[in-house]
């Protein structure tokens, strides 16, 4: 066998329900492309029948069984270091790809010329963005996200556009990388888990290493959203990872003094807030859910590689309509 371009790979748990419709999809839309491929799905311990679907019915996808539950970043990094493309595609097992979904990830990795009309490169291809629709709603589910400064905190702005652009997030579960930078900036890293905000992290962490991001907005997939996360943790327990996540992924990576002071000033106010007016107190929780990882945070800001391009810097970059710093 010839080697393959690209490597797609599916981290699965407990996903028996959607994996027929993911794999055919994203076997037809691999085969779009004319170029050698592989599909690997990686199952983290499920106990209903996903491998017995997956042996019976997709002779020729490859499977990985994880002998315990490992959660998402580790599953998709055994994924990603087994793979033997170039490209690595991740992708949700509640994913269904149209046929031109691959054709349009991959064409960004077989070009030397990647300027366009309204996209102007900055430094070398890391990764190629999808857009996914809401299976259910048929509206927008991801789309263009850069980073912005909204109410004393690093958050998401998104933006739906028509044209391929520059993007500072990357959402892991319909996206494309360069496997070599992927492996040397550590891939989807555990201190998410069970996850949301790993691929932020990693995406944003190549932005302030120099490496340009893209959106593609012609690669499109269908989304059931929060599939096996939902089905097994709760939609309460989901929404108070996010929230963790999002502090964590704030206190590894903001760099900037000015921006950390102003941080630190308001998220106290923020909490007095929520006690004042006798909200969920979700920051409050997730203020404590996060501090049990402030050991490994302090280690990551001492070890990290230094940035060649600052927070405000990158902020200055998103779109007028994302930016509000």
């Amino acid at each position: 066998m010839s080697r393959p371009f690209f490597s797609v790979i599916v981290s699965n748990w407990n996903g028996e329900q959607w994996l027929r419709r993911c794999l055919s999809s994203l076997q037809l839309s691999a085969r779009a492309t004319g170029l050698p491929f592989e599909i690997l799905v990686i199952d983290d311990a499920s106990d209903d029948n996903s491998t017995a679907l997956i042996e019976s019915s997709f002779k020729d996808v490859r499977l990985i069984r994880n002998p315990t539950n490992l959660g998402f970043a580790e599953t998709t990094m055994t994924g990603a270091r087994a793979a033997r493309g170039r490209v690595l595609v991740l992708c949700n097992n509640d994913l269904a790809a149209t046929e031109q979904f691959l054709p349009n990830l991959i064409r960004w990795f077989r070009t030397k010329d990647l300027t366009t009309p309204t996209l102007k490169f900055r430094g070398r291809l890391f990764a190629v963005s999808a857009r996914t629709i809401d299976w259910w709603t048929g509206r927008d589910n991801q789309v263009c996200m850069n980073a912005i400064w909204k109410g004393g905190r690093l958050s998401v702005g998104w933006r739906r556009s028509k044209n391929p652009e520059p993007c500072h997030f990357v959402q892991a579960g319909a996206a494309a990388y360069d496997r070599q930078l992927f492996l040397k900036l550590g891939g989807l890293d555990s201190l998410y888990s069970p996850g949301y905000w790993e691929d932020y992290d990693l995406s944003y962490r190549a932005s302030k290493q120099g490496l340009t991001s893209v959106y593609d907005p012609q690669a499109i997939a269908l989304h059931h959203g929060g599939g096996s996360m939902t089905k097994r943790f709760g939609e309460v327990r989901v929404a108070q990872v996010k929230a963790r996540n999002h502090l964590l992924f704030e206190w590894r990576n903001m760099t900037d003094w000015r921006l950390l002071t102003e941080y630190c000033a308001r998220l106290p106010l923020n909490v007095a807030k929520e006690w004042w007016r006798g909200e969920r107190r979700e920051l409050t929780r997730a203020l404590l859910a996060a501090s049990w990882h402030m050991g490994r945070i302090v280690r990551d800001r001492i070890h990290a590689a230094k940035s060649k391009t600052e927070d405000r810097e990158l902020l200055r970059t998103a779109l007028p309509s994302q930016s509000s710093y």
